[in-house]
Order: structure tokens, then C-alpha cells, then sequence
């Protein structure tokens, strides 16, 4: 299998439906809302990358971790969109105002899919994402914006120091590569078969529990120094310092759900649409984590959870994976089966 083009992998995103079993609102409820800015940019060898963050070590919930720019809606009236726009403002600088992106910048954003599902955070938060393109205004062709490397010599914006320690990038296609030609086929060939070659260093998966439910849990790291790191994005400055990885060295390591919306989304890219039929298996290349808003509308509809407010006795528990804390605890029987067949989550 060839390659993807990036502009290929844009179209394919840009023209996914996912059709919800639930309204919206059932699934992002009150109070529990959060959205993520997925943003995509092409990079110096024309590949599709996508742009991270190292939260802040000061923040109260997952400091450290490598995210997507993102966080919680301020009230019920911001929309997904508004959430991950002003979060990005926030955190890393990217103004909202396309007017100001263009006239000072020579950029725009576009909306690429807002379709993808919502996922349930640890901190017991509806997280949607929304897949952005960032590019520069250039040529007089519109496609030649999904083939030129993103320039950004002069940066958007400055980091928050605090939310934002840092910002990186990965080529989207690590996280669903396209499976190696089969020798007999790369052999028949006479020009050299291009394969593709992930920028990580290493990477690990393992299912583990949360709750009584099976959960898939994926690590893929990145070294802290990455010569394909685009080099406007090396010369913002690193306001943390680098994990050590034992053998690996300084390193990033990107997981949990990041890891699992950005393996999503690669796959989607890649034409992988969600099928009940798809195997089971989170290493099968048709498997999806689409089942997240099962768990959400679950635990809001028939648990009374995930309530406007603060978390509850239960989910305190839950979230810090105290053994007493069970979905079933609050789950009736019959919808437990359900959400059971489509673990893991």
C-alpha cells in the first residue's frame, strides 16, 4: 500500500459522518463539557503532523502530560468549536479571529471534521474533539495549501507558562501506520518501494481495568530531540524539562487518551469507518474507540453521573481507581452486558 497523501488524508477526514446513537447533548452533558483542538499542519516533507502540548507541572489533573490543546467549557451556551478555539488562544496563542490570523499571520484555520465522537476523560469529562488544518496563504492555487510546509518563522503566539510548558509535533500516521508491501509484491517491483518509517522510538500497549471495564492503554515515545521536527516549532522555547525513559533518554512519551483520539483519527484519515462487526482486538487495524459516548450516556442516563457540579462520593473513587468504585455500581445489569461487548474502551 502506498503511502497516503496528505491532501488525500484531509479529504478523507473532511468527509467523514459519524452517526451518533445519541443526541449531542446526552453524551456532552451540562457541566462535564470539554473540547480538544486536533490541529493538523503540513510538514517540511510534505508530511501530515499534528501539533501537541506538555501541560504545565503546576496544573492540578495530568501535569506533565503530553495533550491536545484543549479544556472544559466555561458555560452551556460555548459550542465544542468555541471550547477548543479559546482554550488554543489560551494555552498557546493561536488567535481566533481568522481576521487577525490572516492579516498578521498570512494563516488560516479550517475545519477539517467536527465529527468525531466524544471521549471520557479520567477526570470523569466529556471530551470532544475538533480537527483543525493550520496553513499559510500561499500560491494561487487552494490545494497547494495541502502540499506546502507549514512556515511559521514568525510564531503565532507565546506559551502560557501556566497551562503550557511546551509544544511538539508528530507525524499523524505514526499512530496508524500503512501496513509494509508483502515481499513477494515489493520484490516484483523495479523502481525502490517506499515504506514508511514512524518517528517514534518505541511503543507499547497493554488492556488494563478501570471500573470493571477493560480499557486500552497505548504508549508511543518520542524522542525529546526529533531532527524532523520542523524547525520554527524547535525554536519556541521549552519551558519544561524532558522526561528520562531509562534506555530511551530524554523522551515524550504520548498516551492514554491522547494517544487513543490520535490513533482514531489516523485510522479515520486512513478510510477506516466504525463497524459493530470489527474485531474486538485495539491491534487490529478496523478497530475503533467509538464506544466512549455508550460509557457516557450510560453512566448520565441510568447512573445519574457526570452531573453539573462537583464529582461524587462514587466518582471520586472511580477516578482514583479505588476497587469499591464499579460501573455496575450504578449501571443497571442489562446496559453493563451492552457496554462490556464493546469493551475494551
Amino acid at each position: 500500500m502506498a503511502i497516503p497523501k496528505s491532501a488525500d488524508l484531509l479529504r478523507t477526514l473532511r468527509q467523514f459522518k459519524y452517526h451518533r446513537q445519541h443526541d449531542l447533548g446526552a453524551v456532552w452533558p451540562s457541566g462535564r463539557r470539554s473540547a480538544v483542538l486536533v490541529l493538523l499542519f503540513i510538514g517540511s516533507q510534505g508530511e501530515l503532523r499534528v501539533l501537541l502540548t506538555k501541560r504545565s507541572r503546576n496544573l492540578r489533573s495530568f501535569s506533565g502530560h503530553v495533550s491536545f490543546p484543549g479544556g472544559k467549557a466555561d458555560s452551556d451556551a460555548e459550542s465544542f468549536e468555541d471550547v477548543a478555539r479559546r482554550e488554543a488562544e489560551e494555552e498557546i496563542g493561536l488567535p481566533r479571529s481568522p481576521e487577525l490570523l490572516a492579516s498578521r499571520f498570512q494563516m488560516g484555520v479550517e475545519n477539517v471534521c467536527l465529527d468525531i465522537p466524544c471521549y471520557i476523560s479520567r477526570t470523569l469529562l466529556s471530551v470532544k474533539p475538533v480537527v483543525c488544518f493550520l496553513h499559510n496563504h500561499v500560491g494561487a492555487s487552494p490545494g497547494s495549501i495541502y502540499e506546502s510546509p507549514l512556515d511559521l518563522s514568525g510564531f503565532f503566539g507565546k506559551l502560557n507558562p501556566g497551562e503550557t510548558s511546551s509544544i511538539f509535533s508528530i507525524p499523524l500516521m505514526d499512530l496508524a501506520p500503512p501496513p509494509p508491501l508483502p515481499l513477494q509484491m515489493s520484490k516484483a517491483h523495479t523502481a525502490p518501494v517506499a515504506t514508511y518509517k514512524p518517528e517514534f522510538i518505541k511503543e507499547e500497549s497493554h488492556l488494563g481495568d478501570w471500573g470493571g471495564l477493560q480499557w486500552d492503554i497505548r504508549h508511543v515515545y518520542y524522542p525529546a530531540t526529533n531532527p524532523h521536527e520542523p524547525q520554527w516549532l524547535d525554536e519556541v522555547e521549552n519551558l519544561s524539562s524532558d522526561e528520562e525513559f531509562g534506555e530511551l533518554g530524554a523522551a515524550r512519551d504520548v498516551w492514554g487518551l491522547t494517544a487513543k483520539i490520535l490513533t482514531d483519527i489516523a485510522k479515520v484519515a486512513r478510510g477506516v469507518v466504525p463497524s459493530e462487526t470489527a474485531s474486538r482486538d485495539p491491534g487490529d487495524p478496523g478497530y475503533l474507540h467509538f464506544n466512549h459516548e455508550r460509557l457516557i450516556y450510560g453512566l448520565h442516563h441510568y447512573g445519574g453521573e457526570m452531573q453539573a457540579g462537583g464529582r461524587s462520593a462514587w466518582e471520586k473513587r472511580l477516578i482514583n481507581n479505588n476497587p469499591r468504585a464499579q460501573y455496575s455500581d450504578r449501571i443497571p445489569a442489562f446496559y453493563m452486558d451492552y457496554l462490556r461487548h464493546s469493551s475494551p474502551f
